[in-house]
């Protein structure tokens, strides 16, 4: 039935994104650039991410060689880490939004960092095992992006109160921290 494909891939989703790596990316860069860019950012992401799972899903996983993805992913992390704990010239509001104009900006940084660390991911492959049980490929799909987006949506609101409430240097060394402590952790895992 439609309804429980739809219904069983919201509630796995949804538990299993809860405080999962990329919820934690998605507060850790809203709280550095702001709730909309960095949602909409991971919501385009896990779109596309899910699709692919419930479409070719399998095949991407086979293609892509497990252990590429892992030092791929290690090795992002820790750059942006270090990048994140460098120190920096106190910008004004205005050079930032320069900077970020000129550059890639938070909504493709979201994006890019949520696909590398949802490709192949826990979430990305239970669509495909619940794709081959209720063979509803839609409603799955809908199910799984619906959770996604939920999560991603408490990830940056917090993230954003969190940006307006905590002075950024420490939002930077935090993240810093935590993107570094993830690159390592992917290594071992």
């Amino acid at each position: 039935m439609w309804w429980q494909a739809l219904l069983a891939s919201f509630g796995l989703m949804f538990v299993a994104e809860l405080g999962d790596k990329s919820q934690i990316v998605i507060l850790t860069l809203a709280a550095r650039h702001g709730f909309k860019s960095v949602f909409l950012g991971a919501a385009c992401a896990f779109a596309l991410l899910n699709a692919l799972a419930v479409s070719v899903g399998v095949l991407v996983y086979e293609l892509v060689p497990e252990t590429a993805l892992k030092y791929t992913v290690s090795a992002i992390f820790i750059i942006f880490g270090i990048l994140a704990l460098l120190p920096r010239k106190e910008k004004t509001e205005e050079e930032e939004e320069r900077r970020l104009k000129g550059r890639h900006g938070p909504l493709i940084t979201a994006f890019l960092l949520v696909c590398l660390l949802e490709l192949g991911d826990k979430t990305q492959l239970s669509l495909v095992a619940i794709t081959a049980k209720y063979s509803q490929p839609v409603f799955v799909f809908i199910g799984g992006t619906l959770a996604l987006w939920a999560t991603s949506l408490i990830g940056a609101a917090v993230g954003m109160w969190l940006g307006k409430s905590i002075p950024q240097v420490w939002i930077h060394r935090a993240s810093g921290v935590i993107f570094i402590a993830f690159g390592i952790i992917n290594l071992f895992w």
